[in-house]
């Protein structure tokens, strides 16, 4: 959700660096309200309390949801820097200080929740046991990432995925990364190849170590993980900026082994509400505004997921931060009363509200590049029942069709709010572009190099 277009250390470390792009905790981005930290969540999993104390370490008591399914602060001032990095990883979210951006792993938020056409229809899944076993790939990937000091070299914006089978995952267009086979096994990318879920973890690993040699031997290669190392503009970043766009990567990995079809088909769903899970019990997905997660919010999930633990009689399970900027508990022991609590707090709790379907960057007066405060500027016009401006507020432009632009409902396209032609934090996939300018709004579709781009 930042342009990331200069960093600088925690007092201390390293001195700073123009070039870098990724912030983390460490590693902080100059915004205009001041330093901003990205603290990586691997496959968005986080414990209740844990995301409660993140939001107290936020300016004004907030969180914002990126979308990888990461979190970032604000407003973090010189003075505070050392001090919030240290409660990071007193809160465990810091392991590695020489991979802590490149830890960037996303996952199907609701593997192991769902049954076939719950909460979307025709949703396949994981084969049964599967989708209870992603947080702990997630976990063992995480750890074997971590553990490669090569891969402290990758970049902060390469990620890995694990999708369930839904496609949702695929539809963040990852660089390494898996789904389900018929056959039992995994498909693995950018190899295209079917492994052992036992030999998962290291087929990733492996696909990343390939591209950090192979950036660097066509002269791509660049530092950009570990705490402070510069990422430099004109390198390959992820594998599609290979000269190639990872052809010979993806042959080199396959090493004599068939080549597979993927067994899954994009998917751009973005479930907000209640459902049953396969067990019988409740799970819930909220939407939150703009993934702007307020303390108050945060508190309320925490509870829940400790409330859903009481009632099961046993451990709160995760939060999963979702890469539609969302929260789902997995566990919840009243789900009406949730719901209604929820909605007080300001999260989205209905499959049809307009809120699922619009995102911004963080625009005025965070970032010194916006035109606007898009956020407030997207509050409006959803209060107005509407995804784009008003027509007096928007240049003339290549408009979408007016469904499109005005259509509520639990299906339907996205609109981005941007400050600027930058566009930082678009979501993947066919969307509708709100783009300010100094004459006013601009509203055209996303253009097909826009949907590639990778968005944080």
């Amino acid at each position: 959700m930042t342009d990331c277009s200069t960093s600088a250390r925690v007092p201390g470390g390293v001195p700073r660096a123009r070039a870098a792009r990724c912030p983390g905790a460490l590693t902080l981005h100059e915004a205009a309200d001041g330093g901003l930290a990205r603290i990586r969540l691997p496959g968005g999993l986080v414990d209740g309390p844990v995301l409660a104390a993140l939001a107290r370490l936020g300016a004004g008591g907030a969180l914002e949801l990126t979308s990888r399914g990461n979190v970032q602060l604000r407003g973090i001032t010189p003075g505070r820097r050392a001090r919030v990095a240290a409660r990071v990883a007193e809160l465990g979210l810091l392991p590695s200080a020489t991979h802590e951006r490149v830890r960037n792993i996303v996952a199907s938020p609701l593997a192991g929740l769902v049954g076939p056409g719950e909460p979307d229809a025709g949703r396949p899944g994981l084969a049964a046991g599967a989708g209870g076993r992603l947080p702990g790939l997630v976990r063992a990937l995480d750890r074997a990432l971590c553990a490669d000091p090569e891969l402290a070299e990758l970049s902060g914006r390469f990620l890995f995925g694990l999708d369930d089978g839904g496609g949702d995952i695929a539809a963040l267009g990852p660089d390494a990364w898996a789904a389900p086979a018929a056959t039992g096994s995994w498909w693995v990318a950018p190899a295209g190849v079917e492994v052992a879920e036992h030999d998962l973890v290291g087929e990733l690993v492996g696909a990343a170590r390939a591209f950090v040699r192979l950036a660097a031997s066509a002269g791509q290669g660049h530092r950009g993980g570990s705490a402070g190392a510069p990422e430099t503009r004109g390198r390959a970043w992820r594998v599609r900026d290979l000269a190639d766009g990872g052809a010979g990567l993806a042959a080199a990995l396959r090493a004599g082994r068939p080549a597979a079809d993927c067994p899954v088909t994009a998917s751009h769903a973005r479930p907000v509400g209640g459902w049953r899970r396969p067990d019988g019990g409740w799970a819930v997905a909220v939407g939150v505004p703009l993934g702007w997660l307020t303390r108050s919010a945060a508190d309320l999930l925490a509870e829940a997921a400790e409330a859903g633990a009481a009632a099961r009689g046993g451990p709160a399970q995760p939060l999963r931060v979702t890469p539609w900027r969302g929260v789902v508990v997995p566990d919840i022991a009243d789900e009406p009363a949730f719901r209604a609590r929820a909605a007080r707090a300001g999260l989205t709790t209905a499959p049809g509200s307009l809120w699922a379907r619009v995102t911004a960057c963080a625009g005025r007066p965070g970032c010194a590049s916006a035109h606007a405060d898009v956020r407030a500027d997207a509050g409006r016009a959803v209060d107005a029942g509407r995804l784009t401006p008003a027509p007096p507020a928007t240049r003339a432009s290549p408009a979408p069709a007016p469904d499109l632009m005005t259509t509520p409902g639990r299906a339907g396209p996205v609109a981005h709010w941007s400050g600027c032609a930058r566009r930082c934090g678009r979501p993947a996939g066919a969307h509708v572009e709100v783009v300010a300018g100094p004459e006013g709004y601009e509203v055209r579709p996303a253009t097909a190099a826009a949907t590639r781009k990778e968005s944080r």
